[in-house]
C-alpha cells in the first residue's frame, strides 16, 4: 500500500540529495578521472535564472526526484531496492533528461544519438537511482 505521507515524502528528499552528492556526482568525478565525457562533478558554476551553483541545483532537482520515487516505488517491479532504483533511474534518463529538457532547452534529443554521452547519462542515473532507493530504505521510507 502505497504512503504518500509528508514524512515518507521527505524521506524520499532527503535520500535523493544525499545520493546527488554521493552517487551521481561520485560517477561524474570517476567519469572525468577516467577522462569520458561527463559533465564537470561539484561544478559551482551559477545557474540562470537565479545563479544558485550546478550542485545545489542539481540537490534540489535530485531531491524532487526523490519525492518521485518515494510516491511510485511500490509500483516498480519487484526485485532488490537497489535494481529498483536503477529502474527509476534508467527511466529518469530517458524521459527526462532525453527527451523532455532537450525539448525545453531546444537541444537534440537522446543527445544526439552520442553512444558514449548515452551511456554515459545512463551510468549516472541509474547510479543516483540505485542510491535513493538504498538510501530511501535505510532512512525507513517505504
Amino acid at each position: 500500500m502505497p504512503d504518500f505521507s509528508m514524512t515518507n515524502l521527505m524521506l524520499g528528499f532527503i535520500a535523493a540529495a544525499l545520493s546527488v552528492v554521493i552517487a551521481h556526482q561520485g560517477i561524474v568525478w570517476l567519469l572525468n578521472k577516467a577522462g569520458v565525457w561527463a559533465p564537470k562533478a561539484y561544478a559551482t558554476t551559477p545557474v540562470p535564472p537565479f545563479g544558485v551553483p550546478v550542485i545545489l541545483n542539481s540537490i534540489f532537482w535530485g531531491g524532487l526526484w526523490g519525492v518521485a520515487y518515494a510516491a511510485v516505488h511500490h509500483l516498480l517491479p519487484a526485485g532488490p531496492v537497489w535494481a529498483k532504483g536503477a529502474l527509476f533511474g534508467v527511466m529518469i534518463a530517458f524521459v527526462s533528461n532525453s527527451i523532455i529538457l532537450p525539448v525545453i532547452k531546444d537541444q537534440p534529443l537522446f543527445y544526439g544519438f552520442d553512444v558514449t554521452k548515452l551511456l554515459c547519462v545512463f551510468l549516472i542515473l541509474s547510479g543516483f537511482g540505485a542510491a535513493t532507493a538504498i538510501f530511501y530504505r535505510a532512512l525507513g521510507g517505504g
